[in-house]
């Protein structure tokens, strides 16, 4: 399956990404950056998210099974859970890959998404965010079409996205 029948305004783009990095920003607490080299690499959260949606060219049903990905993780992390300064960054980069790789094929993006994070982060670095990923969610990455669209319709009016279930199609 390529993509889900996700219909977006161009302008309603930006509060999804907003709604994206809240999201994300809000799984765990991280440590504060440092002033090392690698930290000082790192874009703001609400920057990374961004150019990743647009350098890699990820479709909202991409960034919406992600999104449902990591409300999974959140609810399975214990309540003293913490973070390093970058796991915020880590597990954005690890629900999208799992989210592209769920829904396509022929995955396109995850040759998109290496290039887009080298030199900070490596294929084996990805790879390893993946796994950990998966241990957390207990490898539950199933979604169906009647669960993005209830998603979506839960955050409808903050992020404005809509589903066709006029097709019938399913993950």
């Amino acid at each position: 399956m390529d993509t889900l029948p996700l219909q977006f305004r161009q302008s309603n783009l930006d509060a999804l990404l907003t709604y994206a990095v809240s999201n994300v920003d809000g799984i765990i607490q991280c440590s504060p950056p440092k002033k090392h080299y690698q930290h000082m690499l790192l874009p703001s959260l609400q920057s990374f998210i961004t150019t990743m949606y647009k350098r890699c060219h990820l479709t909202p049903t991409v960034l919406i099974i992600a999104l449902i990905y990591l409300d999974r993780l959140k609810c399975n992390l214990p309540n003293q859970a913490r973070g390093e300064f970058d796991t915020h960054y880590k597990l954005f980069l690890a629900a999208i890959l799992l989210a592209s790789k769920y829904i396509e094929d022929h995955n396109r993006l995850t040759k998109s998404i290496y290039r887009a994070v080298a030199p900070l982060y490596g294929p084996r670095d990805l790879a390893e965010m993946e796994r950990s990923f998966l241990a957390i969610v207990n490898f539950n990455l199933y979604v169906d079409l009647d669960h993005v669209h209830e998603y979506t319709q839960e955050r409808k009016e903050f992020f404005g996205l809509e589903l066709d279930l006029n097709e019938k199609l399913a993950l």
